[in-house]
């Protein structure tokens, strides 16, 4: 299309649409070398501006923003660096007056996933950090950023996956805090059963014996708030993690058994049992599960799970 205006066959040339949908789509894929074509899209609307004269193709929010999607989704090990080299010019061009270039909630978003999927060590910091940027930028006026609970979750998610000793209190905090929110009518902090099997699973990640204690505490707490709270629906996913994540701070079969009972009762009797539950539960507590009346064998048939036990899976969701 580029070369059809300029050779003059067509009289319409590309505009800064075409190349936001392309890098959307860019964003969204889950090629390895994803980010890369969305850097060099991204060159190509800054060289193509200059080159036509037409400030209007100059790449805008949501163009960067798709760019930190992709590199959020790559497994480069430079894309922090990537990540953080667009995003500071994307805040430069912001500072001098460019209007379009202004971050929103989804391009910080998009940060914080870069440093989730990371694997760096100190993922969680890094996104609290962003995170802290984001509300205080809030106070000082600009509303439209105004934290949500996909946010939240995903610096839970980084603080989960990094490997800092406090990561069970932060990641607790950071829930503490939604909670609170909502309870006082915030509606953008309601906390939900995807973010509460990602704190379940910071628990399991604990490392250290100080920090599993305090992960297992905080996995019953969790626990209480799945069968308490009306605000936190239930969901296999959140009975398989904390079947798992018990099974990782507890390696003593017998002081394992009292929770894994009620984490299992507490999952029939909300009708939510499906394969992965009891495949973790066979990994958590295998006496309880060989004794299951449908396991023959150390086996068994999704059909023969009763009925009452699964009646309130949604199909769209699995563990």
């Amino acid at each position: 299309m580029e070369n059809d205006f300029d050779s003059g066959l067509i009289d319409v040339g590309p505009n800064r649409y075409a190349y936001t949908s392309i890098l959307s789509s860019i964003s969204q894929t889950k090629a390895p070398d994803g980010h890369v074509l969305a850097e060099d899209l991204l060159r190509r609307m800054n060289n193509r501006s200059r080159h036509v004269n037409d400030k209007e193709i100059l790449p805008d929010t949501v163009a960067y923003t798709a760019l930190l999607q992709a590199l959020a989704r790559s497994r480069s090990p430079d894309k922090i660096d990537t990540a953080k080299k667009w995003f500071a010019e994307m805040e430069t061009r912001y500072a001098e007056g460019n209007s379009d270039l202004k971050p929103n909630k989804i391009t910080y978003t998009a940060l914080i996933n870069c440093w989730r999927s990371s694997g760096r060590p100190d993922s969680g910091e890094q996104a609290q950090q962003v995170l802290e940027l984001v509300e205080q930028r809030c106070q000082e006026g600009d509303h439209e950023i105004k934290p949500d609970a996909m946010l939240y979750s995903s610096v839970i998610d980084a603080w989960s996956r990094g490997q800092s000793t406090e990561k069970v209190e932060r990641a607790w905090d950071l829930y503490s805090r939604m909670r609170e929110q909502y309870a006082n009518g915030n509606i953008d902090m309601k906390p939900n059963d995807i973010i509460m099997s990602t704190l379940i699973k910071c628990c399991g990640f604990a490392q250290g014996e100080k920090s599993k204690k305090k992960g297992l505490k905080v996995l019953l707490q969790c626990f209480s708030e799945v069968t308490s709270s009306k605000n936190i629906g239930q969901s296999p996913s959140t009975f398989y993690a904390l079947l798992t994540s018990l099974s990782r701070l507890v390696g003593d079969d017998a002081r394992r058994r009292p929770v894994s009972a009620a984490i299992f009762e507490a999952c029939v009797k909300a009708g939510q049992l499906n394969g992965s539950v009891l495949n973790a539960l066979s990994e958590c507590q295998p006496e309880l599960y060989v004794k299951l009346p449908f396991v023959v064998n150390g086996r068994y048939r999704n059909e023969d799970i009763p009925t009452e036990w699964r009646k309130n899976i949604r199909e769209t969701r699995q563990a």
